[in-house]
């Protein structure tokens, strides 16, 4: 089964469960954003309000890191739980939800949410009446990438003098010697002593 993109007469009022496989393409994912292997695995639950459609799930498989200390490519296998909320009405712009007319649990929420939202889901707007999962989840895989991936947490990375992965064999480079700021502050401080002696 394909990545679904529903109509909301699709979504009965008990709400509907989905799980499928999720092809990298069906996401338009760019090599920079994420590298995906194989297919993603999504389990979906949409519940409707009215003509609004809140989205829980996770997205799981197997996503392609490079370490930033020894630079090789590792297998991550991750599930990244999402929460949003469709909205069929025409917002100029996506994550930024309309006003909401208040309801009975809702007192000043107006006053109270001035970036749109209440909770942690993002809002999205719907084309129509149809809700497209695609664009959403694009941004879970994207907002999911570790800015410091590493391989493993010890990893030892590369030798910066000579380049040898020092995971595989330590290379015999003199280890650089990095001076201590405690050394450089009291370095400083007796610089400025000597002006004051001067």
């Amino acid at each position: 089964m394909a990545l679904p993109s529903l109509h909301l007469t699709e979504i009965p009022d008990e709400g509907l469960s989905l799980s499928c496989d999720v092809q990298p393409e069906e996401l338009a994912l760019e090599p920079e954003d994420a590298q995906v292997r194989g297919d993603l695995s999504l389990s979906v639950e949409l519940v409707k309000a009215d003509e609004d459609v809140s989205v829980t799930g996770v997205l799981s498989g197997i996503f392609v890191r490079q370490c930033v200390r020894c630079l090789k490519e590792y297998d991550e296998t991750a599930s990244l739980p999402f929460a949003a909320e469709y909205r069929s009405d025409q917002a100029p712009r996506r994550h930024h939800a309309p006003s909401r007319p208040p309801g009975p649990s809702d007192g000043a929420s107006e006053e109270r949410e001035p970036d749109g939202l209440e909770s942690d889901e993002e809002v999205y707007t719907m084309a129509g009446d149809r809700l497209d999962l695609a664009e959403m989840l694009r941004e879970q895989v994207i907002l999911a990438t570790p800015m410091q991936p590493l391989c493993y947490e010890d990893c030892l990375g590369l030798c910066p003098v000579c380049g040898q992965d020092r995971n595989e064999r330590p290379c015999g480079c003199p280890e650089e010697r990095r001076e201590s700021p405690f050394a450089v502050l009291k370095r400083l401080q007796g610089g400025q002593e000597g002006r004051r002696l001067s």
